[in-house]
């Protein structure tokens, strides 16, 4: 068993947290609709279901959904891809145990290699494809394909979670600068990225390769983007702990603005699981650790976060209500939320609406609204 399998990382309990969230509520809207109520999920780079300390991997945790939701009913089916014949091992245990009653199927090999055959499979039902690589991911040209299954534009609800690492990136583009840099390296992330503009945007941007990184992820989302039929995007930075570099960043696409706001909705959820999760790793070992008062100090610190981003959102709330026009949130989102935008979420969007409603600057109450992002906000 690889040793990455062993235990859960930091920076999985984000991405886990994320997909744990967003998972029913994907399953449960386009279940609503589908044929037969089917819904599918492609797990490429599954991993052994669990780590060896028994906590959920994506696997069991897509199997649990699944089963979860087949009163309503919904018949969620699993496509497992592992290359790795012993944790292939391990991920069929796990399905024997888990899987009872859900339609699964366990590949082995690379996922290149298995997803024409599951696009087919998942013909006419909607499809979440989840791409978890330890190093880079599939060419850019089968990711796109999947927004091209039977059915194309007109197909179910498609989308996809990619893990982009940056960890391989920097590695990478350190080639662009060395005096004996290896072509075919540089050629695989040509692959990745759909081209070689990304060389482009990393050079462009020296010497701060923060900004480089943060050109090639977004010029990645972008394009992205625009191959699976300009669909809608979000990027997610997953840090080891805070103030260090992101580890990867989660690349989520779809062309369903629900399936935006619900992914918005589940990033903000899996932040908090994060936060939660270093802080009590950060307590091991300390005089917090022991009695558990690390969680008071936790409580304490969600609450000033949250605290802040209401006050932070009813400010841009107002900035935009002053202009005197009516708006959506939907419509001025990257003016609302700023750089709080995968960080908060619509109960704290409630909350910075009730505020700037009794503060008099708004005659649009958010109570009893369900969709806040398309509730229309009057001047006062």
């Amino acid at each position: 068993m690889h040793k990455f399998h062993k235990t859960k990382k930091s920076a999985a309990v984000l991405k886990h947290g994320i997909i744990d969230s967003y998972a029913p509520p994907f399953i449960g809207k386009t279940g609503s609709r589908s044929l037969d109520n089917r819904v599918a999920f492609i797990d490429g780079y599954a991993g052994p279901g669990r780590y060896g300390t028994d906590e959920e991997g994506s696997g069991a945790m897509l199997l649990r959904h699944a089963k979860q939701y087949a009163p309503l009913p919904r018949k969620v089916e699993c496509h497992f891809v592992e290359e790795d014949p012993e944790t292939v091992e391990k991920l069929r245990e796990v399905v024997e145990e888990e899987g009872e009653g859900v339609t699964v199927t366990v590949s082995d090999g690379d996922i290149s290699t298995h997803l024409p055959d599951l696009l087919e499979q998942c013909d006419g039902i909607p499809l979440f494809v989840y791409l978890d690589p330890c190093g880079l991911v599939i060419p850019f040209d089968e990711v796109v394909a999947i927004f091209e299954r039977p059915g194309g534009l007109g197909a179910p609800a498609t989308e996809v979670l990619i893990n982009f690492s940056a960890v391989s990136l920097r590695r990478i583009a350190g080639h662009l600068t060395s005096p004996t840099p290896t072509e075919a390296t540089l050629a695989r992330m040509d692959e990745v990225c759909g081209g070689e503009w990304w060389r482009d945007a990393w050079l462009n941007a020296l010497p701060d390769k923060d900004a480089a990184e943060q050109a090639v992820v977004n010029g990645y989302a972008e394009r992205l983007s625009k191959g699976a039929g300009h669909a809608g995007h979000w990027v997610i930075d997953v840090r080891p702990r805070v103030g260090l570099k992101p580890l990867y960043y989660l690349v989520f696409a779809s062309r369903h603005i629900a399936g935006l706001e619900y992914f918005g909705e589940a990033s903000s959820l899996g932040l908090e699981k994060w936060r939660r999760y270093s802080a009590q790793q950060e307590a091991e070992g300390t005089l917090f650790g022991d009695d558990d008062s690390w969680e008071d100090e936790f409580k304490a610190s969600e609450a000033k976060l949250k605290q802040e981003w209401i006050d932070t959102l009813a400010e841009n709330l107002e900035t935009e209500l002053v202009t005197g026009q009516p708006f959506r949130v939907l419509d001025r989102y990257g003016e609302v939320f700023g750089d709080l935008a995968g960080v908060a979420r619509g109960m704290h969007l409630r909350a910075a609406m009730k505020k700037v409603l009794a503060a008099g600057l708004t005659t649009t109450s958010p109570v009893g609204e369900n969709n806040l992002l398309q509730l229309t906000l009057m001047p006062a």
